[in-house]
């Protein structure tokens, strides 16, 4: 099928269309102008008749008439132009020019008109014979006759000439419509709907199946060119499931490594793992990791999988091998041919090498090198190593951070059991010691005065302090503890503080408690709140030399507040040396240490208020006992 133009077969109708309308137009004017020509003509041809009428009534009562002259001039001008054509006027007044008659029967019939008028007009001489004239006046009557009936007749087939003209026009018009019709059915509705059920074959992903064929045209070429387009979007399609599943399965292989980075905390065996994925997801022949020293200048083989020979702990400068551009640039590097100046590398001559940094926070902390000898590395194995070795950099680095976390652990414990221990010994051996420095300065107080029963009594309580402090250093040593207060012992405790403080100082303590058998909290605040009541009195008995004292506990929204008041000579907070007064640092860490807030309010003369409010459990809970 030779190929034609859609636009060409379009045009073809469309001209079409206009020749019909131009014909038809022109056919229409023809028939207008021709109509109102033949109107003309017979309208002449039945005044001729009115003409032959008028000059016989003259000739027959005003021979002598201008008006019969003129008469007849006008019916022989008439007559003129009827048979050999050109202007005259009809009834209207109207100018009209028309062409010689070449009708053979019009003709004859005005030849007949002809002969009779030559008849007639011989009886319209000056010397009038009016029976002759009326004899031969209705011959001439009927040839006029005859002559309008042939311009009729000849007007009718012209207007039925043109009504067929007019129905072949319209048969041509159907014809032309009905062959547009399948024209464009065929050449452009049913190309149009195939491309649009493939557009959506296409558009759903269903692109195996080929475009059906179209015609040659420009619709064809459409199809061509989305056949084309199928087929590249297929392809592409293809390379891209590839691609999909080439970094799925990098995406895994980082997974897996992530995996056995949460698993392996050691760095050698982490890295150990990354030399495995690696070199498994790049297919190389084998891969190695080195990590640069605390100086940066060097490069130590931390890993290696592949090698003919164990080369792990080899130390070489980094301006010597692969990892130096890689180390400078950051990112991965490609080179063909091998890389003799490393001796890892140096192995696999003339192998293809790629290596990535290991890169944490813009900071390289060593390189990932693999190899392989059957074909070189693209650019997505590249990537897939940078994945790679970013995992195994975060990994070293997670490792690294571990270990020392570890250690900074360690050095935390030991400064927290140092500040247990100091903790301890302040609020139990100390207090102890200094009870018995008391006691032994009224020992030697009572042996002076010659009270040898007092001085009894005093060694006795001595021995006692003594025992206290001897089992109270061994408590600190081992980490044991006291049997905590349960919550009814907690406020006979309290007492027993006051009690002893009392007997120590002189001083009376106003106790006000809201509830002595609901306290709500733990074991392990309700020994945080002993420390700091048997400190704070201690504190007052020192160095407030006050003469009351006030303890106030109260509950409220949910907490346990301990108030310590005291008149004594008071003092600035803001000039306390912490190293100076370490019973205030530690009230306040045992504060902190239950979730609860130590506020001090002081002044030089105004006494001091020492307040310490804890959270209170609804349930109380066994809690393991902490100093």
């Amino acid at each position: 099928m030779n190929e034609r133009s859609l636009r060409s077969q379009l045009g073809a109708i469309f001209l079409g269309f206009l020749l019909l309308v131009l014909g038809s137009v022109a056919a229409t004017s023809w028939l207008v102008q021709t109509q109102r020509n033949d109107a003309a003509v017979i309208n002449l041809a039945g005044r001729q008749r009115m003409l032959a009428q008028q000059m016989t009534r003259l000739a027959l009562t005003e021979p002598a008439s201008p008006q019969l002259a003129e008469t007849i001039a006008l019916f022989q001008q008439t007559q003129t132009v009827l048979v050999d054509g050109g202007e005259t006027i009809t009834g209207s007044d109207r100018a009209v020019r028309l062409p010689p008659t070449t009708d053979p029967t019009i003709r004859a019939e005005l030849d007949e008109v002809a002969a009779a008028w030559a008849a007639f007009q011989t009886q319209l001489q000056p010397a009038v014979d009016g029976e002759h004239l009326q004899a031969e006046f209705p011959a001439l009557l009927a040839n006029l006759d005859d002559v309008v009936s042939a311009y009729e007749a000849q007007a009718q087939a012209r207007v039925t000439r043109l009504r067929w003209v007019q129905l072949a026009f319209l048969a041509a018009a159907f014809l032309l419509l009905a062959w547009g019709y399948r024209l464009i059915r065929r050449t452009l509705i049913q190309p149009l709907t195939a491309l649009e059920a493939a557009a959506q074959k296409i558009g759903a992903g269903h692109l195996n199946e080929p475009l059906p064929a179209l015609p040659t045209n420009e619709l064809g070429h459409l199809g061509q060119s989305m056949e084309a387009m199928r087929r590249e979007i297929a392809a592409h399609q293809g390379a891209l499931k590839g691609r999909v599943a080439q970094r799925v399965q990098e995406l895994t292989a980082v997974l897996e490594f992530t995996q056995e980075i949460v698993r392996q905390l050691e760095p050698d065996q982490l890295l150990q793992a990354a030399v495995r994925h690696t070199r498994a997801l790049i297919q190389a022949d084998a891969a190695s990791v080195c990590v640069l020293d605390a100086g940066g200048r060097s490069l130590q083989l931390a890993a290696g999988s592949g090698a003919k020979k164990n080369l792990v702990g080899l130390r070489q400068s980094v301006d010597r091998s692969l990892a130096a551009p890689v180390l400078r640039e950051h990112k991965a590097v490609v080179t063909e041919g091998g890389c003799t100046n490393c001796g890892f590398l140096r192995q696999f001559p003339g192998a293809s090498c790629i290596a990535a940094p290991l890169q944490v926070g813009g900071r390289s902390l060593g390189a990932l090198c693999v190899v392989r000898e059957q074909r070189p590395f693209d650019a997505d194995e590249a990537r897939a190593l940078t994945l790679l070795a970013n995992a195994a950099a975060i990994g070293l680095q997670n490792a690294r951070l571990i270990a020392s976390g570890k250690q900074q652990a360690e050095e935390n414990a030991a400064l927290a059991e140092r500040e247990r221990l100091a903790a301890e010994l302040h609020d139990s051996l100390a207090q102890t010691l200094g009870a018995m420095h008391l006691s032994v300065d009224q020992l030697a107080h009572n042996l002076t005065a010659g009270e040898n029963e007092t001085a009894q009594s005093r060694l006795a309580t001595v021995q006692t302090h003594l025992k206290q402090a001897y089992a109270q250093v061994r408590l600190a040593l081992t980490g044991l503890r006291e049997a905590p207060p349960d919550e009814g012992e907690f406020m006979a405790e309290v007492l027993s503080l006051v009690a002893e403080f009392e007997a120590q100082s002189d001083v009376s303590v106003r106790v006000e408690a809201d509830d002595l058998e609901a306290i709500g909290l733990t074991a392990v605040t309700q020994k945080q709140a002993l420390h700091i009541v048997r400190e704070a009195l201690t504190n007052i008995r020192r160095h407030a030399r006050a003469s009351q004292v006030r303890l106030a506990i109260t509950r409220d929204n949910g907490a346990l507040t301990l108030l310590i008041a005291d008149d004594g000579c008071g003092f600035d907070p803001a000039q306390v040396n912490s190293r100076d007064h370490l019973g205030l640092t530690i009230m306040r860490a045992r504060a902190e240490r239950s979730q609860g807030r130590l506020d001090i309010r002081a002044a030089p003369g105004e006494g001091t208020q020492i307040q310490a409010t804890f959270p209170v459990q609804t349930e109380p809970t066994q809690t393991p006992e902490a100093a």
